[in-house]
């Protein structure tokens, strides 16, 4: 909020002297030293008051400190007090570009080397607390790299009426106040609250130009460790959805030549900070550790920064200095670039080149990385940006903990555009994941890509949702598909189909299916099955030859749900019999038309 405080110094008359000595330039270093005691109060509302004690030293005999300004990244200031030791200071106040500038001329006049100067600064500011959705935000900024700030202690006071403290980066280092280190260092991020919801409406436009039928697969917003997704609606509904190695829910679609269809999904999904309680990934590791397009994890500058480089927080910290953010390029439909040429125009990145050479780095380094596509809320977009990668999406790295097993987000680009909150040990409420790219580093395409030439209005509409009344539930149906007549000593095939019919994916699937009176046993554990989606488990019988008829079952058992197959058996002589009778009929034919019985050929005589 306050960047470098400015200091405008002004002669003062030496008693040994009896002329004015020209004033020196304003600001200059070394010639105080000052102390900071700065308090943020939270109001239920989110108004905060700001009440600055400030204690300026003399470090020199003739000077004196005579205004001080400060420079605020919001318009959102009001009620602005200042006073001295000598009274109440009238503050001037000009706002521009965003920016408010408070400028004090001081009362007091205080003379020597080592006398200080007390004063106080109090305003509300509207844009430190902020309520999105069900999450109460938290920013304070930082304070300046200037070596004349002495000390710069920060406290903070919130209502319990925010709710449980979610996060808090860092925490103060004496248990209730900030210091200089930290604030020079970066602001202070905090949220309170448990869950983040969103309401989603995306449309995809699809289209087949070709001469045959072909499938289409376009990815929804999928569940992860922080977010699950439900599907209110999705029309028209596809063929099946899957779920892919990387994790993405891709539905399928099929086309007749000519054809075009407008999908529109209806979605909602909520946000956690901490990864799902029991929640694990499984991955094949040489899948996330592969040179691709954009991830030249064999180029030497990469391979030299990941021999340097040997962790993701020092690649994260590396990435985020090294890059900057271009607000210019990202309002001009802008090209992804890769890791070895963000390496080479640092100056001219956005979030994809933050992304990509985090991953590339990674890999290269021997830790699975991988990009996520989304949409990320926010409220200052100076501060944390969005790529215009069709319908204002935005894309952050993940690494993968192999100690935890699961998937860990972070967001170098909003490091940087932030000036230092920590995006690495905690990410927020506010990315949404659409598509992930780990074993490609392209597909799938995400929402939003899939626009139509010509089409006005938005593809990607999201807003903030409310919590669900009830936790939705996965619904599973089991139908068994064989024959219902089974030949003794012949191997019969068919299988089991276990399908999701609602728009919530059903985790940890457990399916188990026996048969009687041939002992077939198969064992699944499914990690998840998506909205919509099936899971096919092909059974083979070979019932032992029987000399009569008699019944087998088939039982499948979901999750606790048993589901059951009757068939019957036929002696494998029932299969062999119209054969032999067709036979016996061909040989009496034969035997007929050979010995030519005398009383079937009196009959057939002619008179």
């Amino acid at each position: 909020m306050h960047r470098l405080f400015r200091a405008f110094i002004y002669l003062f008359i030496s008693l040994l002297v009896y002329w004015i000595i020209p004033p020196p330039a304003a600001g200059a270093a070394g010639e105080f030293r000052a102390d900071y005691d700065v308090a943020y109060a939270i109001a239920p509302t989110g108004t905060t008051i700001v009440t600055q004690s400030v204690i300026l030293t003399n470090n020199l005999t003739n000077l004196y400190p005579q205004k001080y300004s400060i420079l605020i990244d919001s318009e959102k200031i009001k009620n602005v007090i200042a006073y001295d030791k000598q009274g109440q200071i009238t503050p001037a106040i000009t706002q521009t570009d965003g920016k408010t500038e408070i400028l004090l001329t001081f009362n007091d006049k205080v003379v020597g080397v080592g006398k200080s100067m007390t004063f106080t600064l109090r305003f509300e500011n509207g844009d430190i607390a902020q309520k999105n959705g069900a999450i109460w935000e938290v920013n304070i900024p930082g304070a300046p790299a200037d070596a004349d700030i002495a000390s710069y202690d920060v406290s903070l006071t919130v209502p319990s009426a925010f709710g449980s403290n979610a996060y808090m980066t860092p925490l103060p280092a004496n248990g209730t106040k900030w210091i200089r280190d930290q604030m020079v260092a970066g602001g202070i991020s905090a949220a309170y609250g448990e869950t983040q919801y969103f309401d989603m409406e995306l449309s995809y436009h699809l289209e087949n130009p070709r001469v045959t039928p072909e499938s289409i697969d376009i990815a929804l917003p999928p569940d992860t460790a922080h977010q699950t997704v439900t599907i209110t609606s999705l029309d028209p509904k596809p063929t099946t959805v899957t779920r892919d190695p990387d994790g993405n829910w891709l539905a399928r679609y099929t086309l007749n030549p000519g054809e075009n269809i407008d999908v529109t999904a209806r979605l909602t999904a909520s946000i956690a900070l901490l990864p799902k309680d029991g929640y694990t990934d499984s991955i094949t590791r040489e899948e996330y550790l592969k040179a691709d397009q954009y991830w030249e994890t064999t180029d030497p500058a990469i391979i030299s920064l990941a021999n340097e480089y040997r962790t993701p927080r020092a690649i994260y910290d590396y990435v985020v200095s090294k890059l900057s953010y271009d607000y210019n390029r990202v309002n001009q439909n802008p090209i992804r670039k890769g890791a070895a040429q963000a390496l080479a125009t640092p100056a001219q990145s956005i979030c994809m080149e933050f992304t990509d050479l985090f991953i590339a780095i990674a890999r290269a380094a021997g830790i699975p990385a991988r990009e996520v596509v989304g949409y990320a809320y926010t409220t200052n977009s100076k501060l944390r940006p969005l790529s215009l990668v069709t319908d204002v999406l935005h894309a952050w790295p993940e690494y993968f903990d192999e100690e935890r097993s699961v998937w860990v987000p972070v967001d170098p680009t909003w490091a940087k555009t932030t000036g230092g909150i920590n995006y690495f040990d905690k990410l927020d409420f506010n990315h949404i994941a659409f598509a992930i790219h780990g074993v490609s580093s392209r597909t799938p395409y995400p929402a939003g890509s899939y626009r139509k030439e010509g089409k006005a209005g938005k593809d990607v509409r999201v807003g903030f949702g409310s919590p669900p009344e009830a936790p939705a539930m996965g619904e599973l149906t089991t139908r068994i598909e064989m024959p219902k007549r089974v030949i003794g000593g012949v191997t019969t095939q068919g299988q089991a189909i276990i399908e999701n019919s609602s728009g919530v994916a059903v985790s940890d699937v457990s399916v188990s299916i026996q048969s009687t009176p041939v002992d077939v046993a198969i064992y699944r554990q499914k990690k998840s099955i998506p909205p919509y989606g099936s899971l096919q488990i092909p059974i083979t019988l070979t019932v032992p030859n029987m000399w009569r008829k008699s019944q087998g079952r088939i039982s499948a058992e979901v999750n606790g749900t048993t589901t059951h197959f009757a068939f019957d058996i036929q002696p494998v002589y029932f299969m062999m019999l119209p054969v032999a009778l067709v036979s016996l009929l061909i040989f009496l034919l034969i035997a007929i038309a050979v010995m030519k019985p005398p009383f079937l050929w009196n009959i057939f005589k002619k008179p």
